[in-house]
C-alpha cells in the first residue's frame, strides 16, 4: 500500500508540475500573441509615418520651388519698376512737351487762391 500511495503522490506531483508548466506555456503564448499584435501595430504606425514624411517632404520641396520662383518674379518686377522709374525720370528731364507742360502756371484753385464768385454761398441776397 505504501508503494501505491507513493505512486499516487508521485503521479499527483507529476500532474501538478505538468499543469504548472502548461500554465506557463499558455502565459508565454499569450505574451507572444500580445507582442506580435503590438509589433504589427508598430509596423503599421511606422508605415503611416513614413507615408506622412514622404508627403511632407514633397510638399516642402514644392513650397521651396514656389518660393524660389516667386523670388525670381519679385526681382524681375523690381527691375522692371526701377527701369520704369528711371525712364520716367529721363522723360521728365529730357522731354520738351513734358517740360513745357510742367512750366505752365497752376490753376487758381490749385495755388491756394479762392475762386472768384460768391464767398458765402449760405447767405442769400436781400435777407435781413
Amino acid at each position: 500500500m505504501k508503494a501505491i500511495a507513493a505512486g499516487i503522490i508521485i503521479a499527483l506531483v507529476g500532474l501538478l508540475l505538468v499543469g504548472i508548466q502548461q500554465l506557463r506555456v499558455e502565459d508565454l503564448r499569450e505574451e507572444k500573441r500580445v507582442e506580435a499584435q503590438a509589433k504589427d501595430e508598430a509596423i503599421k504606425a511606422n508605415t503611416e509615418s513614413q507615408t506622412t514624411i514622404t508627403t511632407l517632404r514633397a510638399e516642402a520641396k514644392r513650397n521651396a520651388d514656389y518660393t524660389a520662383d516667386l523670388t525670381k518674379r519679385i526681382k524681375a518686377s523690381e527691375k522692371k519698376a526701377e527701369k520704369a522709374r528711371k525712364d520716367f525720370e529721363d522723360l521728365k528731364r529730357n522731354s520738351k512737351p513734358v517740360r513745357d507742360w510742367a512750366a505752365q502756371p497752376l490753376p487758381d484753385g490749385l495755388r491756394g487762391k479762392a475762386s472768384s464768385g460768391n464767398k458765402d454761398p449760405g447767405r442769400k441776397v436781400g435777407s435781413p
